[in-house]
């Protein structure tokens, strides 16, 4: 496949989550070849007094997050000066501002910080991205703090053979199946051992899959486990994958993780990014 060039946009609150989801965007923009657009959403600031509030008035807050905004793409373009910057500020809510600068500027990546698990909750849950998920068509990548990028060699998509999986898979394809050294596991796990899933992962994978997909370097594989946030955290460690991947629907498998207290003790303290395709197959609710 031909060398694919991510243009790739980075929301930034110029915190050091998103400092170091900018410094893995540029590492990605450089691998490809392609360019990095820096969004910062501006918001009215109100300072108290012991009078009364004193609001920073538009003009002056603009002025002075421009600053930190130039300041930031001259630093990061001196660390990748092959990368191609632009930076965009406005001023509204994150969400819909988000949502029009990927529809005008053509994005294809989306990439977010997050902070540990508490920050990943707050990323994928969280109102904001939860809701640009699912307004975009563009795929959202949220990078623990702690990621060091060397290159995505090992991607995992988290499967329930959903009809939609297989427009994901192409555009996960699109994005980061350009080096032939890149290998993508379908990874599907059962909650429990109601039927045979290695069966009917097998099934689904030539049936629907290999029909469809020329991708070369791509398996399937199927675990029949009950404590599926548990096996997918061991999975993810002792193959060092560099890349999950999932379909979200209806927030189900965000939220599902989420929900679960072993969480906070085990998957999101690996270091590994989690991309968010907006899928629209089947409302049937993810297994993993």
């Amino acid at each position: 496949m031909e060398n694919s060039q991510l243009n790739i946009l980075v929301p930034t609150d110029f915190s050091e989550p998103a400092n170091a989801a900018l410094e893995y965007a540029s590492k990605l923009a450089s691998d490809s070849g392609g360019g990095v657009t820096i969004f910062h959403g501006i918001s009215i600031h109100v300072a108290n007094s012991t009078e009364e509030a004193e609001f920073i008035t538009t003009s002056e807050l603009e002025r002075i997050e421009n600053e930190q905004l130039v300041q930031l793409r001259h630093q990061i373009s001196k660390r990748y000066p092959k990368v191609q910057y632009d930076i965009v500020s406005r001023m509204g809510f994150p969400v819909e501002l988000i949502s029009e600068i990927v529809r005008e500027r053509k994005t294809d990546l989306i990439v977010m910080g997050t902070r540990g698990a508490s920050g990943m909750k707050e990323i994928l849950v969280g109102s904001n991205t939860a809701s640009l998920i699912h307004q975009t068509e563009c795929p959202v990548l949220a990078v623990p703090e702690q990621t060091t990028f060397t290159g995505i060699k090992k991607i995992v998509f988290a499967t329930n053979m959903q009809q939609d999986d297989v427009n994901c898979l192409i555009k996960l394809i699109q994005l980061f199946g350009h080096k032939e050294d890149t290998s993508i596991t379908l990874l599907h796990i059962e909650d429990g051992h109601a039927r045979d899933p290695e069966a009917a992962l097998q099934s689904w994978f030539h049936g629907a899959i290999l029909p469809v997909i020329t991708y070369k370097n791509i398996k399937a594989e199927s675990i029949s486990e009950t404590e599926i946030v548990k096996t997918l955290h061991e999975y993810l460690s002792v193959n060092k994958i560099d890349l999950l991947v999932t379909a979200t629907r209806k927030r189900n498998f965000i939220e599902r993780i989420f929900d679960r207290s072993i969480t906070k003790r085990l998957i999101f303290h690996t270091h590994i990014p989690l991309l968010a395709f907006h899928s629209h197959g089947s409302k049937g609710e993810m297994v993993i």
